[in-house]
């Protein structure tokens, strides 16, 4: 809707579509015969900026305003880093509940937005959910702007582009795509433009909200986006031809395309040596393994493959298990329930005294268990052998779908034994070999094989690291959706 030359319909118009808000407020200004009237809202707008920097300035020098052209004049006169003209009633009310002021004239159809909003972001910290060793403590915050200067900060070159869209038809949420011109190919631009364009939601609340937009249903549990809260590992990702989604009021940034492989990797792996990054790695794998097959491994062994146990550690088993009225795969499930129960404790307990509860609960329900001939002594050992090697990530998405690849493979080994153990994981390989992030295979570098990505995979190579390469998206692989 295009504005009027009307300085009192334009005011009405607001005051009816905001509802007559209390949080608007509505300031006229008389110049000599003439009136213009200042709106902001109190809520998101700085008083002490527009006292200081708008009003106070106007007061001073009202009698020298000229008033053939006041639109020209106060446009020139008022210092502002960010000023807009605006000539529709949307923009008004958007930049209106962004921070801006207006200013509106009579007999102009057109309004000035002066940017005074308030500060209701939290500063930069030290991140949280990605703990940095050896690298830079800083993490992205909720201000879209500190965001984007985090990104500029390190990557200082004209190739660092970004394509701005607004998402949410309540929340008119700004969403960023960051890329390198010249490295990221330019079909994954498009396609993940084409993605955010084709977005129809009310609100956007967060990175999650987007991620659940543009990614189709998926047929495995694995995430297939990739998130950090840490600027320099979204740099690192930069330079290799990915692109990075930011989203305003988010302290989290989306990291397009994502490869399974890029779930063992830490931001900290780029200030180690290659060496130390590897056995790293290594572990992590060897972690997510202990994850998943290790409470399925016990129970196919104790109830349909005892032959397989050697006497020695049998008699040891079956002497622990002596008295437990239950069967194995009822231990581990109600065990490993009780163990998760105290991790979701541990997150959502506000302080810092999470992590004594859940260590004490651990120990003590655990003893009690034993004790009570509950559960075996070895079922508490398999279980938290599981549960710990879960640790070794810092991804939600990834530890809740550990945790449900660890439940079907508990009930196909408690029905099947060894054979359902085999045959979930066998089933779990293939749909994550037909899973596509952005078009891309999402076993790359393994599947297709890329020597030159190798490079970065589990060994982190010098040159690799040094000189990062577009090794993941240069390929014009088929454009299927996640």
């Amino acid at each position: 809707m295009t504005l009027e030359k009307n300085r009192e319909k334009i005011i009405e118009e607001i005051k009816k579509r905001t509802g007559n808000a209390s949080d608007v407020s509505y300031k006229d200004f008389p110049i000599d015969k003439k009136i213009i009237t200042l709106v902001y809202a109190n809520t998101v707008s700085s008083a002490s900026s527009i006292n200081d920097f708008i009003l106070r300035r106007m007061d001073e020098e009202k009698n020298h305003l000229k008033i053939d052209d006041l639109f020209s004049y106060v446009k020139n006169y008022i210092p502002n880093n960010s000023l807009k003209e605006i000539t529709t009633m949307e923009d008004a009310l958007y930049y209106l509940f962004n921070g801006f002021t207006l200013i509106i004239f009579d007999n102009e159809s057109k309004i000035i937005a002066f940017e005074n909003k308030a500060q209701l972001n939290s500063p930069i910290q030290r991140s949280q959910n990605e703990q940095s060793l050896k690298g830079p403590s800083d993490s992205f915050t909720e201000n879209y702007e500190t965001n984007t200067g985090l990104l500029r900060k390190r990557i200082k070159s004209e190739d660092l582009w970004f394509n701005e869209f607004i998402v949410g038809k309540k929340s008119k949420t700004k969403v960023a795509l960051f890329y390198i011109n010249g490295v990221c190919n330019q079909k994954l631009i498009d396609n993940i433009t084409s993605k955010i364009n084709n977005i129809d939601i009310e609100y956007v609340g967060s990175t999650n909200y987007i991620l659940d937009a543009i990614s189709n249903p998926n047929r495995a549990i694995f995430p297939t986006n990739l998130t950090t809260e840490r600027p320099d590992f979204a740099c690192q990702m930069l330079l290799q031809g990915r692109v990075v989604l930011m989203v305003e009021n988010s302290n989290q940034v989306i990291i397009l395309p994502c490869m399974f492989i890029d779930f063992f990797k830490n931001p900290d792996d780029y200030y180690e040596k290659g060496l130390n990054v590897f056995g790293t790695r290594i572990v992590r794998i060897i972690a997510m393994i202990l994850a998943i097959l290790t409470p399925a491994i016990y129970i196919s062994l104790m109830s349909y493959n005892l032959e397989s146990i050697p006497s020695g550690l049998l008699i040891n088993f079956s002497i622990q298990r002596d008295g437990v009225p239950f069967p194995t795969v009822f231990e581990i499930l109600v065990m490993s329930f009780m163990f998760q129960i105290l991790r979701e404790g541990d997150m959502r307990f506000p302080g810092k005294g999470g992590s004594s509860i859940s260590i004490v609960g651990g120990l003590v329900l655990g003893q009690a268990a034993v004790e009570a001939g509950i559960v075996s002594p070895i079922t508490i050992i398999i279980v938290g052998i599981s549960s710990v090697a879960s640790l070794a990530f810092s991804s939600i998405e990834l530890i809740n779908s550990i945790r449900w690849w660890q439940l079907i493979l508990i009930i196909l080994a408690s029905l099947f034994g060894f054979v359902g153990v085999m045959f979930g994981c066998i089933i779990l390989i293939a749909l994550l070999a037909s899973h596509k992030s952005c078009g891309k295979s999402f076993l790359a570098p393994f599947e297709p094989f890329n020597k030159n990505a190798q490079k970065d995979a589990i060994i982190l190579d010098k040159t690799s690291k040094l000189h990062p390469q577009n090794v993941y998206t240069k390929e014009d692989n088929d454009e299927e959706n996640n």
